[in-house]
């Protein structure tokens, strides 16, 4: 990873993003391997330079949505730990009240809007919170996360589509590591790559190597402005 030109204050305070995120997960893995977490817990661990990288060009006024694994997302929006923690826990004092679990996050005020352990069940309705943000006329966007798995629900799709057709300010992040569930994507798909569905309706990507903080960083910059400032839907494939 090329740091030549970039701050270093601004590489460190990233380097201890991601490594926060690292170690909630390392913790709650442990707390679930210990049977002090009741529900499921899904885990993003190696993908933190993603959401770390696309963050630091989002504002609390932004729709983000995320999937069934999103500490990182959240985490990188606001490091509300402890929040985290105790909804996990099933503690009333977490972001959803202990009622959703490790699956079910939101913060509104700081951007995240919520995450569902549906697959793929974010997509359409950050379509939906991009579009509002349009209507209203101002700069905020919509950002929808997704793994490579949610390529094969349909309303990823139609999701793409009607974003175009709106010209919605929203921006796809598919973090493809090859992977929907237990099987590898060539038993699943004729190509690994997911950015060919952009290119098939006509939405502006870029394909990046999502371990790679600065590249996230760089190639997100350029796409949620070209998001603000009415180009519509954008997609990042890490």
């Amino acid at each position: 990873i090329d740091i030549e030109g970039y701050d270093s204050g601004f590489l460190i305070s990233k380097l201890k993003e991601m490594l926060l995120i690292r170690c909630v997960e390392e913790k709650l893995a442990e707390g679930k391997k210990n049977n002090l977490i009741g529900g499921p817990v899904h885990l993003g661990a190696g993908q933190e330079a993603i959401a770390v990288g696309i963050s630091e060009s989002l504002l609390p006024s932004d729709r983000v949505f995320g999937t069934h694994r999103s500490h990182a997302h959240i985490l990188a929006l606001d490091p509300c730990i402890y929040e985290l923690f105790a909804e996990i826990l099933g503690k009333d004092t977490g972001l959803s009240k202990g009622m959703g679990g490790s699956m079910h996050l939101t913060k509104p005020e700081s951007g995240f809007i919520g995450s569902v352990p549906i697959v793929a069940g974010t997509i359409p309705l950050a379509v939906g919170a991009a579009f509002n943000a349009k209507i209203k006329g101002g700069d905020e966007i919509g950002v929808a996360y997704l793994g490579d798995g949610a390529v094969e629900e349909g309303v990823f799709h139609e999701s793409l589509n009607l974003s175009k057709i709106l010209n919605a300010p929203i921006l796809f992040v598919v973090e493809n590591n090859l992977f929907a569930s237990h099987m590898h994507i060539s038993l699943r798909q004729p190509q690994k790559s997911i950015s060919r569905f952009a290119e098939a309706n006509d939405i502006d990507y870029k394909i990046i190597d999502g371990n790679n903080l600065l590249e996230v960083y760089e190639a997100s910059k350029i796409l949620i402005e070209g998001c603000r400032k009415g180009e519509g839907p954008k997609l990042l494939e890490a």
